[in-house]
């Protein structure tokens, strides 16, 4: 199994370089962000936070597109709605 994921990740890598560094990018902006959240409660700074997902949301909704997933594709597009409005909200307030 860990062979598998290494070869697919390597082949992945090969294959499709941009689409690849988008996603570890999305992946890296996602997890940076739960890391903010995490030292920073219980009064995080929503605006760095909504900027930084809504960069990791654009980045996976279109490297989910050109993969031809259209769960994920529909799932990162959600969140980019979701944290739009958000991020609008927090701008507003």
């Amino acid at each position: 199994m860990v062979d598998t994921t290494i070869r697919f990740i390597q082949a992945d890598w090969h294959s499709h370089k941009i689409r690849f560094f988008a996603e570890v990018l999305g992946m890296v902006l996602s997890i940076s962000v739960a890391v903010v959240l995490a030292l920073t409660t219980p009064a995080p700074p929503m605006l760095l936070c909504y900027t930084l997902w809504l960069m990791a949301s654009g980045l996976l909704v279109s490297t989910s597109y050109h993969r031809g997933s259209v769960g994920f594709t529909l799932l990162y597009g959600l969140f980019l709605i979701v944290d739009s409005i958000g991020f609008f909200r927090t701008l507003l307030s």
